[in-house]
């Protein structure tokens, strides 16, 4: 049985592979902020300090691994060393640094595979400046594991290196849309609602050809299956995956970005995607709380921004709709968004705070429904929230 087990966004969490920020986000200049995805300059210690109190929370909470320490595992592995490496110097077009790369040690590798190689204080071989948000390169889609086909070229190697480490450290099986041509998907747009239903978002990260390929995957197998698609802007930033303005929080609640999600007036489209025996269904919806209804959710929203649409612009810019679950009504997510966590603890979620429960003056599982803030204005101008910053690898069942 593989280890790999995620059927819902707020099962009991089991395991999730982070990885915390280290010197590659340094290594960005004003000139190379564009390529890298970001829209400023991050400072690494402030936010390292930022990013201790988010991965203590989860490690009170459940088991851990980091990419650098499972990525130096599987490259012990000499095959597996020289066909991830030569894959992913050959999509790069450096192929001439192979004799030089296949000669570290794994754990040297991990780190230039991460960190990026200089030679005469030039990088010929560029970091991952995005690793931290794990979520993007892989999501756990019930027992096997998707392996996002990137938007960009410049996180291509995120992807590979996550499918070395569930192919050769987790054994599981992956699903890989690379191999349909022109297809993009991305882990911030895809939610694993139910055992039978997924949440997609349709944007600038994940396109039509990469919802097409999981909806022709799903039909091959004869199973019955919903995905519900959303429908996203192209612009601003801050609306580049799903997550961002929807994530699940309960069986009864979800946080919302209101004028998206409810009040869009018909200019984001939601299709409802039925698979039934190899058949395939298109409805239209209203808006995606209808279609969510229509297969048995019955989501109370709660706002992102709360009921002012200025707090809700401005909350929604940093993420204040991505929470992470911990747990069924048990999520993580940023203080800054003032607006949200009030309308979080109006809506019956005890409000704790990080460093609380990471010094032990807090027990989360003393509580039945409750949000751990964490304190943090670095971490939020790279783009990403708790769930971005997140790869769940196992959860209990929810019992629906």
């Amino acid at each position: 049985m593989s280890y790999i087990q995620v059927n819902s966004e707020i099962g009991e969490l089991e395991g999730v592979i982070l990885h915390t920020p280290g010197i590659e986000i340094e290594m960005m200049t004003p000139s190379s902020i564009e390529e890298a995805l970001y829209s400023d300059l991050l400072n690494l210690n402030i936010a390292q300090k930022e990013y201790s109190n988010f991965s203590g929370v989860l490690n009170k909470w459940t088991k851990t691994y980091q990419v650098k320490d499972l990525l130096s595992e599987v490259l012990e592995n000499k095959e597996v060393k020289a066909a991830l490496l030569s894959k992913i110097l050959q999509n790069e077009k450096k192929e001439d640094l192979f004799a030089e790369l296949i000669e570290k040690t794994p754990a040297e590798l991990s780190t230039i595979l991460i960190e990026g190689y200089k030679k005469d204080n030039i990088f010929v071989f560029n970091p991952l400046y995005n690793l931290f948000f794990t979520r993007d390169a892989s999501s756990s889609v019930y027992d096997k594991v998707l392996i996002h086909s990137m938007s960009t070229n410049v996180r291509d190697r995120e992807s590979y290196v996550m499918e070395a480490i569930f192919k050769h450290y987790f054994s599981c099986e992956t699903i890989n849309p690379k191999a349909c041509e022109g297809a993009h998907t991305e882990g911030g747009d895809v939610l694993i609602a139910r055992e039978d239903v997924l949440f997609i978002g349709n944007g600038c990260r994940t396109n039509k050809a990469g919802i097409d390929f999981l909806t022709k995957y799903y039909a091959s197998r004869k199973e019955r299956q919903h995905i519900i698609v959303q429908e996203l802007p192209e612009k601003p930033e801050s609306f580049i995956h799903l997550d961002m303005v929807f994530t699940m929080l309960a069986k009864d609640r979800c946080m919302i970005y209101e004028p998206i999600i409810r009040n869009s007036l018909g200019k984001f489209n939601v299709t409802h995607i039925e698979i039934d025996n190899g058949q395939i269904y298109y409805h239209q919806r209203n808006n995606m709380l209808e279609a969510t209804k229509k297969l048995g959710f019955d989501f109370s929203p709660v706002l992102c921004g709360g009921d002012d649409y200025l707090y809700q612009d401005r909350e929604q810019w940093h993420s204040g709709a991505n929470f992470f679950a911990l747990g069924e009504g048990k999520i993580l997510g940023y203080a800054r968004n003032t607006h949200t966590i009030e309308a979080l603890n109006n809506a019956g979620f005890e409000v704790l705070k990080a460093e609380d429960v990471c010094g032990d003056k807090v027990n989360m599982r003393d509580y039945e429904r409750f949000v751990v803030a964490f304190d943090a204005a670095e971490l939020p101008r790279g783009g990403g929230g708790a769930r971005c910053m997140t790869m769940p690898i196992k959860r209990k069942k929810v019992d629906w």
